[in-house]
């Protein structure tokens, strides 16, 4: 059976905020409210709603939802599946999103396994992130934390979104959700790993990495329990000899996330990198400029940290 829109249609009124029908299906017109429901007939508005009131449209769609997924399980798969769509995404975005924000708070906590499969298209399939035709980071953050608040299988989809694949076609999205998941801080330790991931392991296809991608990871991985532990294992010299174009980039996030329990390991970077510098006085080249940014930054974090420098830059 194919489902008309969920809020298509869909007014209210001020005496009692009583829904207007919304025609689920041409069989749901015909059912009177006080008739039972039919077996096979998606229930009417006033049916699931029973005569019930409410503060806001918000609260009575959250009660809506909660309804159907309770009461009338056999209909809910094809209720999320007709109002999760790529034609939605496209064209009515709006009515997505507050779709996707009360689908979150409707079963939060509940696993549901027809919500998760389809919040997950969102932030996993290519056609709705990494669209050509329109870009809806609002999207991608509701149903980022969306799937957050559903439970450790929401959790276990959205961490799979960040692939190495995902990174090369479509880095900005990967920072919409690393900024949702910063938000909401869950605990479960594998976003940490794909963080870190997507910062000290993913690259380009010619072994080149997203900057603004780099620093945006970094920035909420740090705001995650064993975030920081993470970063810092990371902050060798060895390291960042090796790729002082991406430090920039992790000094940038360590700066941007104020997070300044690193302080020391940044000022433990500075001596031998300007030692480097120094070696590479007579010649000039990306690499050695790569390693003078690195340096700038590297002074500039640790003063808005509150440390002094152990030396003047040397040039």
């Amino acid at each position: 059976m194919k489902l008309a829109m969920f809020f298509c249609g869909r007014v209210l009124v001020l005496s009692g905020l009583i829904f207007m029908p919304c025609l689920f299906s041409a069989k749901a017109q015909a059912v009177e409210p006080t008739q039972p429901a039919v077996t096979n007939t998606f229930p009417t508005v006033p049916e699931v709603l029973g005569g019930m009131t409410f503060e806001n449209r918000t609260e009575q769609d959250i009660f809506f939802l909660r309804a159907i997924h309770d009461r009338y399980a056999s209909h809910w798969p094809d209720l999320i599946a007709a109002n999760v769509t790529l034609n939605d995404f496209v064209l009515s975005p709006e009515k997505l999103l507050r779709f996707v924000n009360e689908l979150g708070e409707a079963v939060r906590g509940r696993d549901d396994p027809a919500a998760v499969t389809n919040l997950a298209q969102i932030v996993c399939d290519p056609a709705f992130y990494a669209n050509t035709n329109v870009n809806r980071p609002e999207i991608l953050q509701a149903a980022t934390r969306a799937l957050i608040k559903l439970g450790p299988d929401g959790q276990k989809l959205l961490a799979s979104a960040f692939t190495e694949d995902h990174y090369r076609s479509d880095p900005a999205s990967l920072e919409v959700l690393a900024d949702a998941i910063g938000g909401e801080r869950p605990g479960d330790p594998e976003f940490v790993a794909v963080l870190t991931a997507t910062v000290f392991n993913f690259n380009t296809t010619n072994g080149a990495f997203y900057p603004r991608c780099a620093t945006t990871a970094v920035k909420n991985l740090l705001r995650l329990d064993g975030g920081p532990a993470a970063v810092q294992a990371h902050l060798k010299i060895e390291e960042v000899l090796n790729n002082p174009a991406l430090f920039q980039s992790v000094v940038d996030g360590i700066a941007g996330a104020h997070a300044s329990g690193l302080s020391a390991n940044l000022a433990a970077l500075q001596a031998p990198v300007r030692t480097k510098l120094a070696a590479l006085a007579g010649s000039p080249g990306g690499y050695r400029d790569d390693l003078q940014e690195l340096d700038g930054r590297l002074g500039r974090s640790l003063a808005n940290f509150g440390k002094k420098e152990d030396n003047p830059s040397q040039n």
